[in-house]
């Protein structure tokens, strides 16, 4: 409805435009004839006037020439009341050669009483007009000379017409000529919005409906119009645009038939690498547990065994064999520890924990009071960077991150006086950033990803006599992959190394009751698990 309308209120725009210039191009052609008319007309009627008017002074100056040679007032004064009986005379006056009136005669008019007299030498010849009322002509009376070269003054007239006729007959023929222009006007503009309706109207509502149609869907619309102007131009450029943009609609469909065969046939070959996929992680989480489980048992009865044996034969046994006794158990231990660690590992994504608001600033602090004793030993400082967030996590795996991190940190210290770990914290772009960085030994870029694989660590030399089990960075990543974040080292040898992990901030907001599970656990979330390992 709204593109109608707006599509009419355009078309109306058009015609109203074009009527308007047509009119105004009409009024203003015939404005200009008419004036040009008006004036051609003003000026033949002022040149007929000029005309009268010299007429009859060229006949009183020849009549006045006996009266004004013998001074005969009476036959002057008698020759003007005469000319008073052409109805244009308003006033005849007849003077002698010092300007003095002789004889003089006018009509009564309120008009004319208005007019100053022209004072004029009687030698001079001139013609005024009193607006477009009156019309005063003066003309010097001579006489030849018979012994003289030049004819001699002997007086003067003046001569003033009445043209209020003609300024009457101007304003009438101004009226007929404004109300001609009027006529054509009115007459011209319903023709001329007749023109523009079929000439450009039709034509254009043509192509706007057409346009429509277009827009709607339907390639097939053509306007196959005939004309050689511009609008038929136009209408072939439309013909032309709907031709292509149908065959290119056409490619585009068996474009899209053939991508979407292609995107089923992919999607339906990515769904089973991902179930395969799926399959082979659960059966490495099946493995890995059973195989802990399994371990688990044979592993307690040997210790078993050889804390029986330590118990009843300590006395009678060599030292040497209680040294290997105590070697087994140590072992066994070591061995139990690394299982459960494996077993941890594959718990993560399978089985969450209760998840909790946890004040990292606090957790922090009981990390610090867990690593005293290492921290005083290896003369290490731990600064931790407030503020902290408080974030809905689980603890426990929490707390498994931050302690492989700073135990890392404090294995791998070094022997340098200045022994630094800090732990800061930021947030950007939708992510909780933590970062663990110490001035310990490094580690070279080569095995900044190695490291994070389980049972890979670092190949530098210094690490062979290091202890480790080469799990605990893998938990870390694979924790950190559990939020949406991830983990990754940046060092460069030997200025230290800084441990980074990220977790989304969408992960770690407190959720809505109904997306935990009855017994207030978090739904588990279904994340990428990579392995990884401590340096």
């Amino acid at each position: 409805m709204s593109k109608r309308n707006n599509s009419q209120r355009l078309r109306i725009g058009i015609q109203v435009k074009s009527v308007l210039v047509l009119a105004a191009m009409v009024l203003a052609a015939t404005g200009t004839g008419g004036g040009l008319h008006f004036l051609v007309a003003r000026e033949i009627l002022h040149h007929n006037d000029r005309l009268q008017a010299d007429r009859f002074a060229t006949g009183l100056t020849v009549a006045a020439v006996p009266g004004l040679v013998a001074t005969d007032r009476a036959a002057l004064q008698k020759l003007v009341h005469g000319l008073l009986r052409q109805e244009t005379v308003q006033r005849a006056s007849i003077l002698d050669r010092e300007g003095k009136t002789i004889a003089s005669a006018q009509r009564v008019c309120a008009d004319f009483e208005q007019v100053r007299a022209v004072t004029q030498p009687p030698s001079l010849s001139y013609e005024l007009r009193w607006g477009d009322d009156f019309l005063e002509m003066g003309r010097p009376v001579l006489v030849p000379a018979s012994n003289a070269e030049k004819d001699a003054l002997v007086g003067g007239i003046r001569l003033v017409l009445d043209t209020r006729p003609t300024a009457k007959l101007l304003a009438g023929l101004g009226r007929e000529v404004m109300l001609t222009a009027i006529v054509i006007v009115l007459c011209a503009v319903p023709l001329g919005q007749l023109l523009v309706w079929r000439l450009l109207g039709v034509p254009i509502r043509r192509l706007a409906g057409a346009t429509r149609r277009l827009a709607e869907g339907d390639f097939a619309v053509r306007l196959a119009t005939k004309r050689n102007d511009e609008l038929g131009e136009l209408a072939e450029s439309f013909d032309t645009m709907a031709e292509k943009l149908q065959a290119s609609r056409q490619q585009l469909r068996l474009a899209n038939e053939s991508l979407g065969r292609k995107v089923a046939e992919r999607t339906a070959e990515l769904e089973r690498s991902n179930r395969r996929l799926r399959e082979e992680m659960s059966e490495k989480e099946d493995f890995l547990r059973a195989v802990s489980h399994d371990l688990n048992a044979p592993l307690r009865n040997v210790a078993g065994m050889a804390t029986m044996i330590l118990i009843k034969h300590r006395d009678v046994l060599p030292e040497e064999v209680l040294g290997r006794l105590q070697r087994i158990q140590a072992n066994v231990d070591a061995e139990t520890n690394l299982l459960n660690e494996l077993l941890e590992l594959s718990r993560i994504r399978s089985r969450p924990q209760k998840r909790e608001v946890v004040d990292f600033g606090k957790l922090f602090a009981d990390l610090e009071g867990a690593f005293e004793y290492d921290l005083k030993q290896g003369n290490i400082t731990l600064e931790v960077r407030e503020p902290m967030p408080r974030l809905y996590v689980e603890r426990n795996r929490m707390r498994e991150v931050f302690q492989n991190l700073v135990e890392n940190a404090v294995k791998y210290m070094g022997d340098r006086d200045d022994k630094k770990i800090q732990i800061h914290y930021t947030q950007t772009d939708g992510m909780h950033q933590f970062c663990v960085a110490d001035n310990g030994v490094g580690v070279a870029p080569e095995d900044h990803e190695r490291i994070f694989y389980v049972f890979r660590r670092a190949a530098s030399a210094a690490n062979v006599d290091r202890p480790g089990k080469g799990v605990g960075l893998a938990l870390v990543r694979s924790i950190a992959q559990k939020y949406e974040g991830r983990a990754w080292v940046e060092s460069q040898p030997p200025s230290g190394s800084a441990f980074y992990v990220t977790l989304a901030a969408q992960c770690t907001h407190l959720p809505p009751e109904g997306s935990r599970d009855g017994s207030g656990h978090d739904k588990p979330q279904h994340v990428p698990v990579s392995s990884g390992s401590v340096r």
